[in-house]
């Protein structure tokens, strides 16, 4: 429509209105739509009806896709439920369409000409038309609203989908257009990257490079990737700033390069810093040449041993590079160029071995180093690969050492608060919140960096431990050729697999992470644990392992589940069938009866997705099955954890089956189904009714392996937050793993779903933070790690003011306080069976309640009445 036509149109509009009474008005708030708009004055007009009447009432409005708010909307006149006379008689007398505006012609030509002989030329001819008409149309948006007319993908979307109704009746030119459309959307979020990032120095390109990477879509990230414009704006901004430290450097004194290349290397790794693999090959593709200057200089000058650090830093930017293609090919490349002139390492061998070693003990990737170690067995230089391999080795040895050293200060820091909430299990979590706020505030005062140092100390155990994943797999993954280049290879690798504080970094990170345990080099180093060869705790360390890594594994494969292919299903149960062997050296004694549960999971492969009723049958059966393998009953904690996994398995294909955002109460009454007929205990159950309580970051890897399977993120945070906090509670339910004297009545309490520590995981804030940080360690590491030096009755003072931080009175926090004991059985936590008493028989009143109840019941009781309750309990526990 030309400007002219529009104008006339309006006043057309404003003619037939002010003949007409006065309609009333509705101002658009922020974010409403036309059908939120429709839905509250329509009657009982059909929505659809009165929609149109809305549009043909307020032709000022250009783009009913985005409103702006606080724009008035004339209303249609009140509807009785009849047809309106005056909106529906001016339907069908528009006989005539409005004419098309030059760009719209120039579509429907260039569409024309491209139906009839598709070809490069009628393709670029059709984009370009498509183009211009949506810039026009948004020119027109945005002389009308400026503050409010924006062109970004949605705007395209919404242009593109007008211009597709044009040509209902033609489905071969509505195809053609919205391939054109999705064309044009891409080169869109491509260019708004680019031109975004094109501002400011290296640094500042690449950190918004990698921001707005997150936001793209599949299709925009690998235009980007490899797209000429990227290329250049990496080479005018970031491949100066690297080369810098070479301009007028012309020694040929190996001494003096290490100083560039220390710097150059340094400037390359801080850049390709969490960048996704594929943004960090482009920009290594374009400092190739400084690269190749950096990977001259000697091994000797390249280490620590003499103020190097080029090595350390080139491995870091090869970690970086990640497993695509591009990133192997590139990986192959540098290692090529360090190998290039072998006869110019006579006598660095050794150094270069201690370079690797250093480099994986502070944390760079031992991708560099491996692939080294392959082309030299590819040269026929198998003395040398050993050396290299015997530098990986060492390397892992060294992180080992770290990793140690870090335990001990992370247990140190988490003894008194661990010991605190393990003895307070059972509380409702403001509870916990109000008593774990009032500490930390006291740690504040005292220590105001403690909670800062505390996250600190998690972050790097997780890191090395992703780190030595990588290096015990990638080493144990070799081939055996090469393996036998270092024979003492195997026994090291044994040696640091099964280390009690490796067992328990691993057990931490896959807390963590969930997909910590899923991938190649998590294979290949599971394969390195053997239960024969590690201490008792270390055996119960490995039955938590295998927990995590059958969980994880078996969302993965539901993840990938297509449950409409047979051929997917048949993957599905293969690789579900393949767990059971991966974790046997593991599981030990246990193997078996897991295996079976592996089993029971493969019957929810096949159940149509959406089909509520055919998975709840199908859980029903899961359930039963569960309940004839030893160990596995419902109230057990292997039976929890196999049968949260198997509702968390049907979340997924819940979330899968529906197109639109799963609703809080949709997903609710599902999962709250599903878990029913799984035969969960209703304090489980409780859990899965909070969607979202636990959010997964966006940046996340399990968000980034994915999002790509086409479900939406956020039903991704419904259905896996779920299995989030039933992870934890299978953490927390290993009692009967362990030989603690109260571990019966424990393990019945864990079975159950009925302690605190299962709900404060779904805390919120810094305090959910700091709660479910500890819970995760206190389960990881025993309850040694409560068994602190503190003498007892500074014990006995931090329960009793925990406690009445939480809502106890006084007597009650001294009464149900810890004791101080470590070794006895009145060291046993009272308040957890207290909690359960009053949830199971109203602390014998024989009406059940609720936390908050058994609470204020307690505060209410004599003391000399709960003393006695309280020993009853303890004795009984014993």
């Amino acid at each position: 429509m030309s400007f002219i036509n529009f104008i006339d149109s309006v006043s057309r509009a404003v003619q037939q209105l002010a003949t007409q009474p006065a309609a009333p008005v509705h101002v658009v708030q922020r974010h409403e739509t036309l059908p939120e708009i429709a839905a509250q004055h329509r009657g009982t007009v059909p929505q659809e009806v009165y929609e149109q009447s809305l549009k043909d009432a307020n032709p000022q409005v250009l783009n009913w896709e985005a409103l702006y708010p606080d724009t008035p909307l004339q209303l249609p006149h009140a509807h009785d439920g009849e047809a309106d006379p005056v909106v529906h008689a001016a339907a069908p007398a528009q006989a005539d369409k409005p004419a098309l505006s030059p760009e719209a012609q120039r579509v429907d030509t260039a569409l024309k000409a491209d139906s009839q002989q598709s070809t490069p030329q009628t393709q670029a001819e059709l984009k370009a038309a498509i183009q211009a008409e949506m810039k026009a149309r948004f020119q027109v948006e945005f002389d009308a609203r400026p503050t409010g007319a924006i062109y970004d993908t949605k705007a395209i979307a919404s242009y593109g989908d007008s211009i597709a109704a044009r040509h209902a009746d033609d489905p071969a030119a509505q195809a053609s257009i919205k391939a054109t459309v999705k064309d044009i959307s891409i080169d869109h979020e491509v260019e708004f990257a680019l031109m975004v990032s094109g501002g400011g120095d290296a640094k500042s390109v690449m950190s918004i490079l990698k921001s707005q990477w997150a936001s793209m879509s599949p299709e925009a990230q690998a235009r980007l990737s490899t797209s000429p414009e990227l290329g250049r704006l990496l080479n005018d901004k970031v491949e100066p700033y690297v080369a810098a430290p070479y301009a007028n450097f012309s020694s040929d004194d190996p001494r003096e390069q290490r100083v560039p290349a220390n710097e150059a290397a340094k400037r390359l790794a801080e850049l390709v810093d969490g960048l996704p693999p594929e943004l960090a090959n482009a920009m290594v593709t374009q400092n190739l040449d400084t690269v190749m200057r950096i990977v001259e200089v000697k091994p000797m000058y390249a280490g620590e041993k003499f103020g190097g650090s080029s090595y350390a830093d080139m491995a870091r930017v090869v970690g970086a590079l990640g497993d695509t293609e591009a990133g192997k090919r590139m990986r192959a490349d540098i290692a090529g160029m360090y190998l290039a002139k072998p006869e110019a390492l006579r006598g660095q061998w050794v150094p270069f071995s201690e370079n690797i070693s250093n480099s994986i003990r502070d944390g760079a990737s031992p991708a560099l180093a491996l692939e080294m170690a392959q082309q030299l067995k590819n040269q026929g230089l198998n003395e040398q690969a050993g050396v290299f391999l015997r530098g990986i080795s060492h390397g892992a040895e060294l992180l080992q050492g770290k990793i140690d050293a870090d335990l001990k200060e992370y247990q140190s820091m988490m003894g008194e608060l661990g010991r605190l909430l393990k003895y307070s299990e059972g509380l409702p979590p403001e509870a916990i919140s109000q008593a774990v706020d009032k500490y930390l505030a006291g740690k504040g005062k005292t220590d105001p960096g403690w909670l800062e140092k505390f996250h600190g100390l998690e972050d790097r155990l997780t890191a090395n431990a992703n780190v030595l994943k990588d290096t015990l797999g990638g080493l144990n993954a070799l081939p055996e050729d090469l393996k036998a280049t270092y024979p003492d290879l195997g026994k090291e690798m044994q040696a640091v697999a099964n280390n009690d504080s490796v067992l328990q970094a691993f057990g931490l990170a896959a807390a963590r992470d969930r997909d910590f345990l899923i991938g190649a080099e998590a294979d290949a180093a599971t394969k390195l644990f053997d239960v024969t060869k590690v201490s008792k705790e270390g055996a119960e360390y490995l039955k938590r392992l295998a927990n995590d890594g059958i969980q994880q594994a078996a969302l993965k494969v539901f993840s990938d589940l297509d449950s409409s292919d047979p051929t997917s299903i048949a993957n599905a149960k293969t690789q579900l069938e393949s767990l059971s062997t991966r974790y046997a050296s593991l599981l030990g004694k246990d193997s078996e009866q897991y295996r079976e549960a592996i089993r029971a999971l493969e019957g929810l492969t096949s159940v149509p997705a959406g089909d509520t009723a055919a998975m709840e049958a199908q859980l029903k059966q899961f359930n039963q099955a569960l309940s004839g393998i030893d160990g596995f009953n419902a109230n057990q904690p292997a039976g929890v954890t196999f049968r949260s996994l198997g509702v968390a398995a049907a979340g997924l294909a819940f979330a899968k089956s529906s197109s639109d955002l799963i609703s809080d109460p949709g997903w609710a009454n599902a999962v709250g189904a599903f878990a029913d007929a799984a035969g969960l205990a209703k304090d489980v159950r409780d859990l899965m009714h909070r969607p979202g309580s636990i959010p997964i970051d966006a940046d996340s890897a399990l968000v980034d392996s994915h999002a790509r399977a086409g479900v939406r993120f956020e039903n991704w945070n419904r259905a896996l937050g779920l299995l989030s906090a039933t992870g934890d509670i299978a953490k927390m339910a290993d009692a009967l793993l362990s030989d603690r004297p109260y571990k019966e009545a424990e393990a019945a309490l864990y079975g159950l779903g009925a302690t605190g520590t299962v709900v404060m995981t779904l805390s919120s804030g810094p305090v959910g933070a700091i709660v479910g940080a500890v819970m995760i360690g206190v389960s990881v590491f025993g309850q040694s790690a409560l068994a602190d030096g503190r003498d007892k009755d500074a014990k006995i003072k931090g329960s009793q003011e925990f406690l009445q931080n939480a809502g106890f009175d006084a007597d009650a926090a001294r009464i149900m306080g810890d004791l101080g004991e470590d070794e006895h059985y009145q060291s046993i936590p009272v308040v957890p069976l207290m909690m359960e008493y009053g949830k199971r028989d109203g602390l014998g009143t024989g009406k059940p309640m609720t936390p908050e109840e058994t609470i204020k019941a307690i505060n209410d009781m004599p003391p000399d009445q709960l003393q006695v309750m309280v020993n009853r309990l303890r004795i009984a526990a014993r």
